[in-house]
């Protein structure tokens, strides 16, 4: 049996079908779980290595190797070259004795949280690695050292999903279809697309699978709406994640397999939106706007995906800032504040799709403070996302020669009004179809996975 993946930025889920059963893979009592993880354990951050009184005789020892190296090879080298690499050395040695250490002494494996009660770990120990959205930094430049550390916490993912999974069918599985996004969020390009594949087909192996194969998103999502229909029709498939938005041209229904004609995408989507509403409708209460905190201060705050961000931000020094906004931004870099005030905008961007106003307490950063969203203020600042989509959709309509017969809507982000609207006004003929917003992607992996088997 093979298994299918979702690996989402947002949420992820897994299913197979079993004696010509869908069965979608339960996470305790819940079908997907939040794409984080936290690790009890301190990963070690580099910046603390100091050299000691033994290391000051091995690093001269590493510059006269180098040295004597680089002469033999008829190469010019700087002494302050020599002592930056031998340096690198010898941190890198550091690094991996103490996270080699933090291994076997906390098993990070056995003792990672996932999901929702991640958050709730974290907020309760102040301590350890909280991870969120790794997918978002596959495709990204990395170092070395960077790509090494997501593609470990993506393998940890990925094996939890293949244990819980080997656990609810009461045999081992090996092989799994997972889902892709037609562009990966990326700041190289084309080779980012290429980069984060091969770092999830390293996960995925580390995690234990012996064979992993890839589809394209709104390619599962078309085999998941074709399962449904009685009737032989084009469609458009449209798949609004937390990361990226992906579009597929298909001919699904009937007897007949499915043919996916084309696919589109952009690496936009829900945690876009996060952002912007967290700096629009939260941050003017820590100064944005204000003071002359530097606005790229408020966005590391804001981006919790990225490590380097987060350490940035927790770095700055507030002292000189006036109240309340001083003491606010102080708040904020207190452990696990971060991903609290995250969470709270989140929910108030769920919440805002149904409802046209949202509370937010952020009693954890003052007393008393909150803060109210509108649905008008959402959609203010989804708009450079709306323009984004709605291009893309004009786009697909022109490149297919007009309306198709059915546009199918999932995706976590599907359920948002506005997004719908869009949908319909770029398809003005077309007849709207919503499907199961979060495990429409996972259901048809697992279709997929089935007819490979």
């Amino acid at each position: 049996m093979r298994l299918g993946i979702d690996f989402g930025t947002s949420n992820s889920a897994a299913a197979i079908v079993r004696d010509g059963t869908l069965l979608p893979i339960r996470f305790g009592e819940a079908e997907q779980f939040r794409t984080s993880v936290y690790f009890p354990g301190v990963v070690p951050d580099p910046e603390d290595f100091q050299l000691d009184a033994g290391q000051e005789h091995e690093l001269q020892q590493l510059i006269d190797s180098a040295a004597r190296a680089a002469r033999a090879a008829g190469q010019e080298r700087t002494p302050q070259a020599l002592r930056r690499e031998a340096l690198r050395a010898l941190r890198r040695e550091w690094m991996e004795a103490r996270a080699g250490k933090e291994r076997s002494a906390s098993d990070l494996l056995q003792n990672a949280v996932y999901g929702d009660d991640a958050l709730e770990a974290y907020f309760e120990e102040h301590e350890g690695n909280l991870v969120q959205s790794p997918k978002s930094m596959l495709g990204y430049n990395l170092h070395p050292r960077a790509r090494q550390t997501i593609t470990g916490i993506a393998a940890h993912i990925l094996e939890h999903i293949r244990l819980t999974a080997s656990a609810q069918l009461g045999q081992p599985l090996r092989s799994a279809l997972l889902g892709r996004p037609v562009q990966f969020r990326s700041s190289i390009g084309e080779a980012g697309n290429d980069q984060a594949l091969d770092i999830l087909r390293e996960a995925a192996s580390q995690a234990g699978f012996d064979q992993i194969d890839f589809l394209e998103e709104p390619a599962a999502a078309a085999m998941h709406y074709h399962a449904e229909s009685s009737d032989r029709h084009q469609a458009v498939i449209v798949d609004i994640g937390g990361g990226t938005t992906d579009i597929a041209h298909a001919e699904v229904g009937g007897s007949e397999a499915p043919r996916i004609h084309r696919a589109w995408g952009i690496a936009r989507g829900g945690t876009d939106i996060d952002l912007a509403l967290s700096l629009s409708g939260y941050m003017p209460l820590f100064g944005r706007g204000i003071t002359r905190v530097p606005t790229h201060h408020y966005v590391e705050a804001a981006t919790v995906q990225d490590m380097t961000r987060q350490r940035e931000f927790r770095q700055h020094n507030y002292d000189n800032v006036d109240a309340p906004w001083g003491a606010r931004l102080q708040a904020l870099q207190d452990t696990g504040n971060t991903a609290r005030l995250y969470r709270d905008v989140e929910r108030a961007k769920i919440a805002l799709s149904g409802a046209s106003e949202h509370r937010s307490t952020l009693d954890y950063i003052a007393r008393d403070l909150h803060v109210d969203n509108s649905a008008d203020g959402l959609a203010a600042a989804a708009h450079g996302y709306l323009t984004q989509i709605r291009e893309l959709l004009a786009q697909v309509r022109n490149d297919i020669g007009g309306d198709p017969d059915a546009v199918f809507l999932t995706g976590g982000m599907s359920r948002a009004g506005y997004l719908r609207q869009a949908a319909a006004e770029a398809f003005p003929g077309a007849r709207m179809v919503h499907g199961e917003p979060s495990l429409g992607v996972v259901q048809g992996l697992a279709l997929a996975a089935a007819s490979r088997d």
